[in-house]
């Protein structure tokens, strides 16, 4: 027997049961040899006969090297391919990745097998077609998930990422995935922009062709939030009015900037902030903050300071808080101050105000 030809002799001495490394060379032979464009009709019911004896091996290696052989065949015998899909999954997966006989019926009854290795090479499989992603999303559990969006082939629609986004929006790992794919709609870049880290925001506008102004908006936001970090160090009044001072001398104390700051709690940063956009005395600014009676005067500061309308909510929610839990900056973390002005402005509606759904997701964006 040569490197090329199968023969009775093969079947012989499979059925004699010899050592693992026979086996193994028969099994990496077999494939190639099925699959070869020379193969007469003899010789590929030979080769199936060899399958079939070989799908049963005890040995788990040779059953692997089996199914790494066979994963490039076509139109192979049924039950050959039932055996190989049932089977461990050491020696299933490379067999279910990439065998292409395999119909969306074939591919969701695997995919509601209890294995998630073989649900795994199910959702690596070149080519998927979106029916399947889809299934997998709603199906199958966060890590296959995230195999499938690595899947650079796999078909995966608009309305299927949406689903994602709305079933991950806390993982980590699920953002990341996505932010490495090479085409997402801009919908979904829209929506995770505002809650990825910084470095991941730099590589989405390097990987990805992003219009012009959700790029520029990511980047602003990048800066505004390294600034806030670099105020969050200083603790005296006169380092806090400098820093201000250099942004708004540069044209870059933005009024997004201005409410993010009050929204994480940085409230000596918001007050310089109004001095200078408002020209108003950091003592007169103070005491219309602070007082309870005198709403309409912060409206009016804020008017002065060239704030946004829609961000009115978003900082009289800050402010609330702030005289509620009376903030100390050294105690309080950021995140949770966050998340209650968050909270607020859900609930937001003082003098029969209403915001819309785009306002609130505005404000929501500019806090996280």
């Amino acid at each position: 027997m040569n490197n090329s030809e199968l023969n009775k002799q093969d079947v012989k001495n499979l059925a004699k049961k010899p050592r693992l490394e026979a086996k193994s060379v028969v099994a990496q032979k077999v494939g190639a040899y099925y699959n070869g464009r020379t193969i007469t009709p003899n010789g590929k019911k030979l080769a199936e006969d060899i399958f079939r004896i070989m799908v049963r091996d005890v040995e788990v290696k040779v059953r692997q090297i089996l199914s790494d052989s066979l994963k490039n065949c076509r139109k192979l015998p049924q039950d050959v391919v039932d055996a190989v899909i049932h089977d461990v999954d050491s020696v299933a997966a490379p067999f279910l990745q990439y065998y292409t006989d395999l119909s969306n019926e074939d591919l969701i009854k695997i995919l509601n097998m209890p294995s998630i290795n073989k649900q795994k090479a199910v959702a690596g499989r070149p080519n998927l077609p979106n029916e399947i992603s889809e299934y997998i999303v709603e199906k199958c559990p966060e890590e296959v998930v995230g195999v499938l969006i690595s899947n650079e082939t796999a078909e995966i629609h608009e309305k299927t990422f949406a689903t994602i986004l709305d079933k991950y929006q806390q993982s980590k790992d699920i953002q990341k995935r996505l932010v490495y794919r090479t085409e997402l709609p801009t919908s979904v870049i829209e929506k995770i922009a505002n809650s990825l880290s910084e470095e991941l925001k730099k590589r989405l506008i390097l990987s990805h062709n992003l219009p012009a102004d959700l790029a520029s908006d990511i980047i602003e936001e990048v800066k505004e939030k390294t600034t806030l970090r670099i105020s969050e160090e200083y603790s005296s009044d006169k380092q806090i009015e400098e820093l201000v001072h250099q942004l708004y001398a540069s044209n870059r104390l933005t009024p997004s900037l201005v409410v993010r700051s009050i929204c994480l709690g940085d409230l000596k940063f918001f007050e310089y902030a109004l001095v200078y956009l408002s020209n108003t005395p950091i003592l007169e600014v103070r005491k219309i903050l602070f007082n309870n009676s005198l709403d309409f005067m912060i409206r009016n500061l804020l008017r002065k300071a060239y704030i946004p309308k829609t961000m009115f909510p978003a900082v009289f929610s800050a402010l609330k808080i702030i005289r509620e839990i009376k903030f100390d900056c050294s105690r309080t973390d950021r995140k949770t101050f966050a998340h209650k002005v968050i909270e607020r402005i859900l609930s937001y509606s003082p003098n029969n105000e209403e915001l819309s759904e785009e306002d609130i997701r505005y404000l929501v964006s500019k806090i996280s």
